[in-house]
């Protein structure tokens, strides 16, 4: 075997291992709900619908019509993928998982032939897939039942086969490229800079090789994709408007409100960089506040990388413009600054870590104390994070006792109000998901339950519906519902009163 070739199962080899250690230890959160729901449905069902969410129940404000019937929240195609993995597999938290950590897997292989490709020095696609697989949020983000691992693989897949083919045959690099980033863009939106980048790339370098029936070649992926999801959306489109518009505008309407606004969005992406390792949130669960020493070891790297990036070659200044194409992406035209997309961003920046690293190695005695030094402190910091999470055992610990005392609950017939996380493990069924607990749904349940994703939005109610906010603390005041057991972040409320 040739050291690559080793580099590369070593990569693997982390990779599966901590990634299926995060995957089996933490507990199932409000996306992953949301996302499987409907895929759960699709597959035993019959439907697609997100048949546990109450029309007025989702943290946005609006009424999400026929979304127990049809779900428009999300592009198609990982809805699909995920419920035909659950009829095959079967349908429960390390099965959906797992389906991600797969594409997570075929993420890293295709970083590696594409840094191989680029960079002359064979040891930087070695050293970044590395840094890539120990990396704790491409491991979280990878190890989780949101579409960012598949969207990902399919659009750097997109970009290794532009790379591939583009000298060999120009037709097939446009055809297959184009494939390959149209089912990631159906996948989840964000793709959509991945592949801008492949459009980039191929104006800077191969626009005279253009011609206009390359044009109908690239559309046509995208043409099928959205003939498939049209003939979805002709079922009904009002739920369409009146799901997919209003989550697209996001939380007060920020994701269309923040594109005009670049000052924030480069202020926000910062935020999003250091804040991702340090704060907690419904989707990271535990945290501490030194893992924000990670990415201020990106910085000299990068600053070095822009410095000297007129020294390279022409395969190494694809790559820059690559990473100059996906990082202002995400900064300009990502409005939503939420964590997990840097699974996105994160292979560049390890990229851009491992040349400078490999520079410095290379350099003398001096300069190899601060390059192992780096490297030393970024792995054990990745990998400390990880252990903290996997030790924390969130998904033992709080989520099935809560579970099991839910389904003996709603074996004795009481009704339950609660996260759609619940559903993965009560099979989408006996509960309904309503954040605003029943303030427009008129919902009394026996049985509240509070995790963090419904903590955290109802920090948003006491700003933009101070109402709702005013019911929620009302309602689990003590007068109406009374806190029954505790695990973890999971605080379950039992009813005392009638109302």
């Amino acid at each position: 075997m040739s050291r690559r070739a080793a580099g590369l199962f070593l990569a693997l080899f982390v990779y599966f291992a901590l990634a299926l250690a995060l995957a089996y230890t933490k507990a199932p959160w409000c996306d992953e709900g949301w996302f499987a729901n409907p895929a759960y449905n699709l597959a035993f069902r019959g439907n697609m619908g997100t048949s546990v969410l109450e029309p007025s129940g989702f943290h946005l404000n609006a009424y999400f019509r026929g979304i127990q019937q049809r779900t428009y929240l999300f592009p198609p195609n990982h809805l699909a993928a995920l419920g035909g993995w659950f009829r095959i597999f079967g349908a429960s938290v390390m099965t959906m998982r797992v389906y991600s950590i797969c594409w997570g897997a075929l993420s890293l292989v295709i970083l590696f032939y594409l840094l191989a490709r680029w960079f002359p020095d064979r040891r930087v696609a070695m050293a970044a897939t590395f840094l890539t697989a120990i990396n704790f949020v491409f491991l979280w983000s990878t190890a989780d039942g949101r579409p960012e691992a598949s969207a990902n693989a399919l659009a750097l897949s997109g970009v290794a086969a532009y790379v591939y083919f583009r000298v060999r045959d120009y037709s097939k690099a446009v055809m297959v490229s184009q494939i390959l980033s149209a089912a990631a863009v159906f996948v989840h939106p964000n793709a959509l800079i991945l592949a801008l980048a492949v459009w980039v790339i191929a104006v800077r370098y191969d626009r005279a090789r253009f011609r206009w029936r390359h044009i109908a070649l690239a559309a046509a992926p995208y043409l099928f994709f959205a003939g498939i999801w049209g003939l979805y959306i002709l079922q009904s489109p009002p739920d369409f408007l009146a799901q997919f518009l209003t989550h697209a505008a996001g939380h007060n309407s920020e994701r269309v409100s923040r594109l005009f606004r670049p000052d924030i969005a480069v202020w926000l992406e910062f935020v999003r960089y250091f804040a991702a390792y340090a704060m907690g949130n419904p989707w990271s669960g535990v945290m501490q506040g030194w893992m924000v020493i990670i990415p201020f070891l990106y910085l000299p790297a990068i600053f070095w990388f822009v410095a000297t990036r007129r020294k390279y070659g022409q395969s190494v200044r694809m790559f820059a413009l690559y990473a100059l194409v996906v990082v202002l992406g995400m900064t300009f035209l990502n409005a939503f600054k939420a964590y997990f997309y840097l699974v996105y961003l994160i292979p560049v920046l390890n990229a851009v870590l491992a040349v400078w690293l490999l520079h410095l190695w290379d350099r003398g005695a001096s300069a190899r104390w601060v390059a192992a030094g780096t490297a030393l402190a970024f792995m054990g910091l990745q990998l400390a994070t990880s252990t903290l999470h996997i030790r924390a055992d969130e998904y033992h610990r709080d989520y099935l006792p809560t579970i099991h005392e839910l389904a003996r609950d709603r074996a004795a017939g009481k009704s339950i109000v609660g996260t759609a996380a619940l559903g993965i493990g009560l099979d989408f069924a006996g509960f309904k998901d309503d954040v605003r607990l029943g303030m427009y749904s008129g919902l009394h349940p026996d049985i509240f339950v509070v995790d963090r994703s419904y903590r955290h939005f109802a920090e948003f109610f006491e700003k933009d519906e101070p109402t709702v906010y005013q019911h929620i603390v009302e309602t689990l005041s003590g007068k109406g519902y009374r806190l029954a057991a505790e695990h973890g972040s999971f605080s379950i409320f039992e009813r005392v009163a009638s109302l």
